[in-house]
C-alpha cells in the first residue's frame, strides 16, 4: 500500500495535538472494567504517533476516524490517510478556512512543488515531502493543476507514490475539532459498547478539554459544538439505539456465510449489520468544515449504509416515503 509522504515527520504542535487524544483514551479505558480495557485499548483507544495512523495494527480506530483522513489510492496525490489539520487540501475552487496557492509546479526530482504567499508576502516553495511544514492552511484549487495536467498524466504509480501529500478539504478540519471529535466518539464507545459510566468518563473528558493549552490564540474547549446529552453520543442517530445492540431482531433470516481464505488477517465483524462504522450527520462538502464534534458520530454500518451521502432528516423523509408507499398510502 502506497504511504503519505514524510508520515513520521509530526511538528511538535502535531504532537501536543496527538498527545491530548491519548490523555483522552487512557482516562476513557480507565474509567471501564478491567476485563474490558485491554479490548478497548486494543480496537479503539490505541495512539500511533504518525500522520496516518500507522499501519495494521498501529492506531486504533478512534485515531483513524477522528484525527485521520480516509485511506485513499490510485494516480492522485490524496494522502493514504493524513492528519485533518493537515495545512495542504484540494479543492474544485477557492474555499473560505484556506489561502490559495500561487502555483504548482514539477521539479527535475519528479516532486510536486507548490509555490505559497507566507503572510509577511514573501515567496516560498514546498516540495510534496515538505508541506507537512507550511505554517498555515493552503489550498490547490482545480485551475492550478492544468499546467502540469498533461504530465501528470504519464505518470506511474511509483511516481505518485513520492508525492501523496494533500488531503481533501471536505475532510479537513481544525485540530480541535479533530480533538473533540476524538472525545465524543471515544465516549460513544466506552459507554455504548462497553458499558461504562456516562456521567463519570464524560465530567472526566470535558475536564481534559477545559484545561488543555495548546493554542496560542486562546482557543477554549469543548466549544458550543460538544453535545451534552447521553442519547445524543451513544446511540445509533438513525435508530437511537445503544451501540452494543446486534441489531439480530430485524433479520428475518440468518445472513449467509461467504468464503474467505482463513489464512489471512480480517477487520473484525466489519460486514455485520450492527458494525460500528463513523457517520456524519450533515455530508461533508469542499465549502464548509464539518467534521465537528456536532456532525459526527459512530452508528452502526446498516444506518450508514442507508444514509449514504444523505442528512439525517433527507434518509428520514426518505424512509418515511418508503413506508406510506409499502403500505399503499402513496397515489
Amino acid at each position: 500500500m502506497s504511504t503519505t509522504c514524510s508520515v513520521k515527520y509530526l511538528t511538535d504542535f502535531d504532537r501536543k495535538v496527538i498527545d491530548l487524544c491519548a490523555e483522552i483514551s487512557d482516562t476513557v479505558k480507565n474509567c471501564l472494567k478491567p476485563e474490558v480495557q485491554q479490548d478497548f485499548d486494543n480496537e479503539y483507544g490505541k495512539i500511533a504517533y504518525t500522520r496516518d495512523s500507522g499501519s495494521g495494527r498501529g492506531g486504533g480506530k478512534l485515531e483513524r476516524d477522528a484525527i485521520t483522513t480516509r485511506g485513499r489510492q490510485g494516480k492522485a496525490p490524496f494522502s493514504n490517510r493524513n492528519l485533518r489539520w493537515h495545512p495542504l487540501v484540494v479543492c474544485t475552487s477557492q474555499i473560505s478556512f484556506a489561502k490559495t496557492v500561487e502555483s504548482v509546479h514539477i521539479n527535475g526530482d519528479k516532486k510536486l512543488v507548490f509555490v505559497v504567499k507566507l503572510s509577511d508576502g514573501s515567496i516560498k516553495e514546498y516540495t510534496s515531502d515538505e508541506v507537512y511544514a507550511l505554517p498555515e492552511r493552503y489550498a490547490v484549487t482545480s485551475d492550478k493543476w492544468e499546467p502540469i495536467k498533461n504530465e501528470l498524466k504519464k505518470w506511474d504509480q511509483k511516481d505518485w507514490d513520492k508525492n501523496l501529500c494533500v488531503i481533501p478539504s471536505l475532510e479537513a478540519c481544525e485540530w480541535y475539532n479533530s480533538v473533540e471529535t476524538y472525545a465524543v466518539l471515544a465516549i460513544s464507545i466506552a459507554c455504548g459498547l462497553y458499558g461504562g459510566c456516562f456521567k463519570e468518563i464524560y465530567n472526566k473528558v470535558v475536564d481534559i478539554l477545559k484545561k488543555q493549552s495548546i493554542d496560542s490564540n486562546g482557543i477554549k474547549l469543548p466549544t458550543k459544538d460538544f453535545p451534552t446529552e447521553e442519547s445524543d453520543i451513544v446511540c445509533d442517530p438513525i435508530t437511537k439505539i445503544r451501540l452494543s445492540s446486534s441489531l439480530d431482531f430485524f433479520r428475518k433470516s440468518k445472513r449467509p456465510s461467504v468464503w474467505g481464505p482463513n489464512w489471512l488477517s480480517t477487520k473484525r465483524n466489519e460486514g455485520d449489520d450492527a458494525s460500528i462504522q463513523l457517520m456524519h450527520l450533515n455530508p461533508l462538502i469542499e465549502t464548509e468544515i464539518r467534521h465537528t464534534a456536532k456532525n459526527v458520530r459512530y452508528g452502526f454500518r446498516w444506518s450508514n449504509v442507508a444514509m449514504t451521502d444523505h442528512s439525517i432528516d433527507e434518509t428520514v423523509n426518505f424512509f418515511e416515503y418508503v413506508v406510506d408507499a409499502q403500505k399503499g398510502n402513496k397515489k
